[in-house]
């Protein structure tokens, strides 16, 4: 009975790592722990493609610690190129080999017990077939996810190619920007996927002003109430436009609140404090430091002590404090200045 609930649990261990998580290096290293854990392997090597398929992750596991190593074909041992190259498992006493194949190779498994009088039995060698046909599904499933995601970029790249041609007021400066949204997120310890939707969401974030006239988009003097309130309708009508692209769903929150205030004053939701999505809070303020510092048509640049002086004066009302506290502070250091530098001289 035992037997059956270690099968089952090895399952389930494997089906929790292949929806949790999208990055495929932390799926390998996981894999290879629960290979190691149920057959109790001295040794356990497991290489994938990459994205690109004429590069590899390998991940080697030896007396409780991990190797990682990621390249071409030349971090291959001949062996492992060999079985890569044989496509059919290989099922000794003490080595149990699995080539990934769905279509095409994806990868392969080889377990080691160094010790013969520690062979594999017969219900470990079945054990490790079954479990390596569900591996090779979850590994398809990260190809066909990375397709999605190949999809995905050149559609927001074409989008916001468009956008800076129709909308050129809210171009942000994205090689800057992105800087400073990955050394914001790495501070306030975001992940590495809420890292990439904040800055999908950073070229997205003004989709909507696609429906406002041109004229009213590059209008140089104060608008009147009724031109205010018709591009405030723009949060709105950008979240409309991606709410049926599955992999844009994560962006549309951030897009849809990334002009509410921290005082609850903003719009379309009047959202106050942590009620506004995280994302949204760190676009807002990264958007206002692009406005002020590159200027926009209706608004001359500022100087860096002029906007650090505004972001303090608006701490708590319009922008989150603990947000502003920490991009002041990274705007004090010496490598961000020098890309505020040479992003003002372009």
């Amino acid at each position: 009975m035992q037997k059956y609930k270690t099968i089952f649990s090895s399952f389930h261990t494997l089906y929790r790592l292949s929806t949790t998580l999208v990055d495929l290096k932390s799926f390998i290293v996981g894999v290879c722990r629960l290979y190691r854990g149920l057959f109790k392997a001295d040794s356990v090597v497991m290489v994938c493609k990459n994205v690109d398929a004429q590069r590899f992750i390998k991940v080697h596991l030896e007396h409780k610690k991990h190797y990682i190593k990621n390249g071409g074909i030349s971090i291959l041992s001949t062996i492992e190129r060999e079985i890569l190259s044989q496509n059919r498992e290989i099922i000794f006493n003490n080595r149990l080999i699995y080539p990934f194949t769905f279509n095409e190779t994806l990868g392969a498994i080889y377990l080691k017990r160094k010790s013969k009088a520690k062979d594999f039995n017969e219900t470990e060698k079945r054990w490790f077939l079954a479990l390596s046909e569900e591996v090779t599904i979850s590994l398809k499933n990260f190809s066909l996810y990375r397709e999605q995601q190949k999809i995905m970029f050149n559609y927001v790249k074409l989008i916001t190619k468009f956008l800076n041609q129709y909308i050129p007021t809210s171009h942000l400066h994205k090689k800057l920007i992105f800087r400073l949204i990955t050394a914001l997120g790495k501070a306030m310890r975001l992940s590495k996927i809420e890292i990439e939707t904040l800055e999908r969401a950073a070229l997205l974030h003004d989709a909507g002003k696609i429906q406002v006239p041109p004229k009213l988009l590059k209008k140089d003097k104060p608008l009147t109430d009724e031109e205010f309130k018709l591009i405030s309708k723009h949060p709105r009508k950008g979240a409309e436009l991606f709410k049926n692209l599955q992999l844009l769903r994560p962006v549309i929150p951030i897009i849809l609140h990334h002009h509410e205030r921290y005082d609850g004053r903003g719009y379309p939701a009047k959202l106050k404090k942590d009620k506004i999505p995280l994302g949204s809070r760190i676009l807002s303020l990264l958007d206002t430091f692009d406005a002020m510092y590159f200027g926009r048509p209706y608004k001359r640049k500022r100087s860096l002590k002029y906007i650090v002086n505004e972001f303090k004066r608006q701490k708590g009302k319009q922008f989150d404090p603990k947000i502003v506290d920490t991009f002041l502070k990274m705007l004090k250091r010496k490598s961000i200045r020098k890309h505020l530098r040479f992003s003002q001289k372009k």
